[in-house]
This record gives structure tokens, sequence and C-alpha cells, in this order.
């Protein structure tokens, strides 16, 4: 065989696992090219097509089955969804506030960057992060300076 005749048979395994995936798939073909290639329009589509991603990955033989091709696009859609969705705005007071929860960290521990009354000004919103306290902070809980700028 030539490589053209290879090429011609490559393809024609390809459209043939695609039709056994069409066929396998619970909706219709037409439904599974939909989520596919649709950009998704509210977070009720998101959690529809996570659980049709997450069927068709399930249904993969092998990490090379067609069947993940879908299951990516998919993935692809929701990741573009989520990436235009407004995410609201957290105050560097209330990511303190987390970060201190989360890793357990008391106002006191916080004394090498800034009093105990100015930390709890900043938690209170009654302050704001100054240079040098974003600097300590990112130290300390190893993030970006950044993180704690308003």
């Amino acid at each position: 065989m030539n490589a053209q005749q290879d090429d011609n048979v490559a393809l024609g395994e390809i459209a043939s696992a695609l039709s056994a995936t069409a066929n396998n798939f619970e909706g219709s073909a037409a439904e599974l090219f939909r989520y596919t290639s649709m950009p998704i329009e509210s977070e009720t589509e998101v959690l529809e097509r996570a659980e049709i991603m997450d069927y068709l990955m399930d249904c993969a033989k092998h990490e090379s089955d067609i069947v993940l091709v879908f299951a990516n696009a998919i993935a692809d859609r929701i990741e573009e969804f989520e990436r235009e969705m407004d995410m609201p705005s957290v105050s560097v007071a209330e990511r303190l506030r987390l970060l201190m929860n989360e890793k357990s960290v008391k106002q006191k521990d916080l004394s090498n960057i800034a009093p105990q009354s100015v930390i709890s000004e900043i938690l209170n919103g009654k302050r704001n992060v100054n240079l040098k306290q974003a600097k300590g902070l990112s130290e300390f809980f190893k993030l970006p300076v950044g993180y704690f700028v308003a």
C-alpha cells in the first residue's frame, strides 16, 4: 500500500469510530455535534454538557479513543463559557480573611508584617494594605504581591 492508501484506511477507521460513537451516544448524532461545537449559553447548559462529557469519558476504552475527542471538545466549550463569565470581585480584606482561615493563621501570627490592630482594620475594610504589607503578606503566604493589592 502507498501513503495515500494508508491515509484513506486511517480516515476510514476514524469515520467508522465516529459512526460507532454517534450510534452509542444516548442522544442523536446531531445532539452530539451540537454539544461539541455550539457555544454554551447558560449555567444549566454547563451542567448538562458536563454530564455528557463525563458519560463520554466513561465510554472511552483507551486513551486514544475517538470518544475522548468529543469529551475534550465539550470541555473546551465549558472552558470558553467560564472564561466569559463575570467573576465576582473579592476584596483584599476578604482574600486575606479566607487565606487566614484556610491556613489557620491568627492576626498575631502576622505581627511581623503589621500590628494586630492594623491587621484587624484591614480585615474589617477600614484600612487598605500598603505596599510594604502586601510584600510581607506575599512572602508569608507565598503568593504574588498583586494578590494583596486592590
